[in-house]
């Protein structure tokens, strides 16, 4: 893939590591769109990258995310890369009078739903390209929950099925879009600050895997603890389940 030429949307912009992404295809010499809900951040991190642009969005709203849509289709119109990468997590154990419920349906309206909706709305753009890419950001815990953010979890692993199905579907269709899926560890970032571990890893080395993993059509990208988990997974889901839970303290 040529990013010079490129085009790239990525959504939670504002920080971790869809921030180091902006950075990284800035650099390259891609046209980069930044997308978050914190427009005041997105706009001051935007200001200080070259070929760069933003749109304040909040993907749990479906008006927003029409809004997004017709906003790239009207004036970005080269788009080519679609990172997803916009999520969100909240710390609670199961069965201790939480608010379980509604932490899954506002998890679900972050990290799921808007990925079904921005793959199907922006497929027809990216399939006129012959250089084109989704990207969808999931995790390890795809295969084995964090019990500190159980619901998290759960919609990582629905976001990992529905990745599996669509890129079968743009095999069968013989599309171009190619679509990579970043399983990424515990990353050292505003977004993991409740998780208190010795294991997390730079958003910045994470972007250099998933780079990497992109240069050598690897379309499952599992950077460091995600690939441990993948094997001890293959080995025996149970002792994958209590790793997770003992890298993340829970």
């Amino acid at each position: 893939m040529n990013f010079k030429e490129s085009t790239v949307l990525i959504t939670g912009a504002g920080t971790g590591m869809g921030l180091e992404a902006a950075k990284w295809f800035s650099e390259q010499g891609s046209q980069v769109v930044m997308v978050a809900r914190n427009e005041a951040r997105l706009k001051k991190e935007a200001e200080q990258l070259k070929n760069a642009s933003y749109i304040a969005c909040d993907l749990s709203q479906l008006d927003q995310l029409h809004s997004l849509v017709e906003n790239i289709k009207l004036n970005f119109q080269d788009l080519n890369l679609v990172f997803l990468n916009a999520g969100m997590a909240t710390n609670y154990a199961l069965l201790d009078n939480s608010q379980a419920y509604v932490a899954s349906i506002n998890e679900m309206l972050t990290n799921f739903h808007p990925a079904v909706y921005l793959t199907h709305h922006l497929a027809p753009l990216l399939e006129l390209k012959e250089d084109a890419a989704f990207i969808i950001t999931t995790s390890g815990v795809a295969f084995a929950p964090d019990l500190s953010h159980p619901t998290y979890s759960a919609t990582k692993a629905a976001l990992h099925n529905y990745i599996l199905g669509l890129r079968l579907v743009l095999q069968r269709k013989k599309s171009p879009i190619k679509l990579y899926e970043l399983m990424a560890p515990l990353v050292d970032s505003p977004f993991s600050k409740a998780v208190k571990s010795d294991l997390k890893v730079s958003a910045s080395s994470v972007i250099e895997r998933l780079i990497i993993g992109i240069e050598n059509q690897e379309y499952e990208i599992r950077p460091g603890l995600s690939e441990e988990i993948y094997q001890t997974y293959l080995r025996s889901p149970e002792e994958a389940l209590l790793m997770v839970n003992q890298a993340t303290g829970a």
